[in-house]
């Protein structure tokens, strides 16, 4: 044989141990490969269903949390207890406590209504946008459910996620919160494809709740359309999902999650050809590379075999290498906790990493051809100028700033923004990357400090800097615009008794419900502070004449002449206010709290709960 056969033989060879090998390695990688994905793709919809399971739990706490603080408001649980002794009238109870349940209601934004019972179950007040359309005599439930409510003057059923919380005082049940919300905020986890469905189910399955998205309406209806009573199937923790067929046929993957702590499961199907399809397609299209590429091995090993053979080897270490670089870049783009964006250079959005999804709210259809300024909340972010923000980039390569962006609540906080350029081959910014880092911690902290510097700490008012910088600004402002205003030095009665006979505790109570009255008593306008001890000062807004100031000083005089209730017992108190008048009686801080701590002593010496003019 001579070498000319010998070199077919082996060429023959090579080529025909390629295209085996090739035909080998689709047939063994591809079982085992399609088993994985196909795990891996249930896994991924399993996913899905937690996630919405766990959604509709924090939405649950969510509510429960807003009943509790409703609860929580000590100056209504006091009005209740006097109540409940027989010391308050139930007409005097309302009117006390609906405008402060109605200011608690402007804070809930899909409240329906709050009715607040007492301790005996009876109803004692009701406020919201649907307190006048539920029913008269509406039960008291228990505890936190999905029930529907007449609505209206023609009884149109309507379900409201209903949430009762105990209204406590000195471990005592005084009444109870009933808080109605609309169901807007299950919305987005109700939203779900074309080829999926989802509803939730009270754990005895005589309810069923779903969204139409045509009517864009919530519906609480019987269970008969849910699939898993349809199959006699039952909520089991190991039971990750099952298969079934609806009545067209289709086949499906199907799930029950349990929503923890609450009786509701969440019920949801996902067409087979969804979750597999695309991934039977790939693996077909895998497939066929495989051969074709053993079959061009085979051609190129005829024609050249050891060039062939250098050059697949250097390219397999240099894909593996660039694969192994994409997938660790891919991993740190898709797990890292800050959200991250990518730009072009006028801030169209190209991709952003489901951190940033998260935080907005926003999903990867939704951010194609979105400008990302659509997610910065422009009124605290007037300072962003997008020319800077260049020159800064072409000078150092990058630029660090506040920004707050928007959440799916539409509630802004604010973030640590880093903007990095991408360049290409001629230096030129073709790209942009923004990393957000959420700096809400850090923005609380410094208004608490603020806060602990500028407020007191026992009743909340402005402490001393705080009202020397207060009177300061009026003054600047007095003289600015040639107007007239009073600082008042209040002094209180009979204080130390209260806190010699009664403790410190008492005397502290009272301080706050004194700065609580002073507080409701004064003007818009005016500024109500603690100087410290039992000693309080008030800045008014501009007097039309001298003589005005006489009258906002009588009527804190008359309300701290008022009965306090402290510690069960009646405390009676008065206050001596000195005043001092801008410009004539000082022209400076220091002069005019001189001036009116003077006036305040001299009623002092004179008989005290009076005033004087310095």
């Amino acid at each position: 044989m001579d070498i000319f056969e010998q070199k077919r033989r082996i060429i023959t060879t090579a080529i025909v141990a390629v295209v085996l090998t090739g035909i080998s390695i689709a047939v063994v990688v591809s079982t085992p490969l399609i088993n994985q994905i196909h795990t891996q793709a249930a896994d991924t919809a399993s996913l899905v269903a937690d996630a919405k399971a766990e959604g509709v739990r924090a939405v649950f706490d969510q509510h429960q949390d807003l009943a509790r603080q409703t609860a929580s408001r000590s100056e209504l649980a006091r009005v209740m207890v006097e109540y409940n002794r027989g010391n308050r009238a139930l007409a005097d109870l309302r009117t006390f406590s609906r405008p402060r349940l109605d200011d608690a209601a402007k804070n809930i934004d899909n409240l329906a209504a709050i009715v607040r019972f007492d301790a005996s179950g009876a109803e004692v007040v009701r406020v919201g946008p649907l307190d006048d359309q539920l029913p008269a005599d509406l039960p008291m439930p228990s505890g936190l459910d999905i029930q529907s409510y007449p609505v209206g003057v023609n009884n149109e059923a309507r379900p409201l996620l209903h949430v009762i919380a105990a209204i406590r005082v000195d471990e005592q049940i005084v009444g109870y919160d009933l808080l109605l919300f609309e169901l807007s905020s299950l919305i987005p986890i109700f939203r779900v494809d074309a080829d999926s469905s989802l509803c939730l189910l009270d754990v005895e399955r005589t309810r069923r709740l779903i969204w139409t998205e045509g009517s864009h309406q919530f519906q609480l209806t019987t269970p008969n359309g849910c699939l898993a009573e349809q199959e006699g199937i039952d909520y089991k923790p190991d039971l990750d999902f099952f298969r079934a067929s609806l009545p067209d046929g289709t086949r499906v993957l199907a799930f029950i999650r349990l929503v923890e702590g609450y009786g509701w499961e969440i019920h949801m199907n996902v067409r087979t050809s969804s979750v597999f399809g695309k991934v039977i397609e790939d693996i077909v299209i895998s497939v066929v590379l495989i051969l074709m590429l053993s079959a061009l091995a085979g051609t190129m090993v005829w024609r050249s075999l050891m060039p062939v053979v250098h050059a697949l080897v250097n390219q397999a270490s240099q894909i593996a290498r660039s694969t192994d670089e994409l997938r660790l870049a891919q991993q740190v783009f898709n797990h890292t906790h800050e959200a991250i964006v990518i730009c072009d250079t006028g801030l169209q959005v190209i991709r952003a990493n489901p951190a940033f999804n998260e935080i907005t709210g926003a999903t990867t259809k939704t951010l194609r051809n979105t400008n990302l300024m659509a997610f910065i909340d422009s009124d605290r972010c007037k300072e962003i100028d997008r020319e800077e923000i260049h020159r800064h980039l072409v000078a150092e390569n990058a630029w660090q700033g506040e920004v707050w962006l928007t959440g799916p609540d539409n509630d802004p906080f604010p973030n640590l923004l880093t903007v990095s350029p991408v360049r290409n081959a001629r230096g030129q910014i073709q790209q942009l990357i923004l990393t957000f880092s959420d700096i809400t911690a850090r923005v609380q902290a410094e208004k608490q400090m603020f806060r602990l510097a500028h407020f007191d700490k026992l009743t909340g008012l402005p402490n001393r800097t705080a009202l020397e910088t207060h009177l300061e600004q009026a003054i600047e402002q007095a003289r600015r615009q040639h107007h007239h205003f009073a600082l008042m030095f209040l002094d209180l009665d009979k204080f130390k008794p209260v806190n010699d006979t009664m403790g410190h505790q008492a005397g502290d109570e009272l301080l706050r419900n004194v700065a609580r009255r002073l507080k409701y008593s004064i003007r818009a306008n005016d500024v109500v502070g603690r100087r410290g001890g039992d000693e309080f000062v008030i800045i008014t807004g501009p007097l039309t004449n001298d003589a005005d100031a006489q009258p906002i000083a009588r009527k804190m005089i008359q309300v701290l002449n008022e009965p306090f209730h402290i510690q069960g017992q009646t405390v009676h108190i008065g206050a001596s206010v000195g005043i001092a008048l801008y410009p004539d009686n000082g022209q400076t801080a220091e002069l005019l709290l001189a001036t009116a701590d003077k006036a305040m002593y001299s009623v002092k010496t004179s008989g005290r709960n009076n005033l004087a003019f310095a």
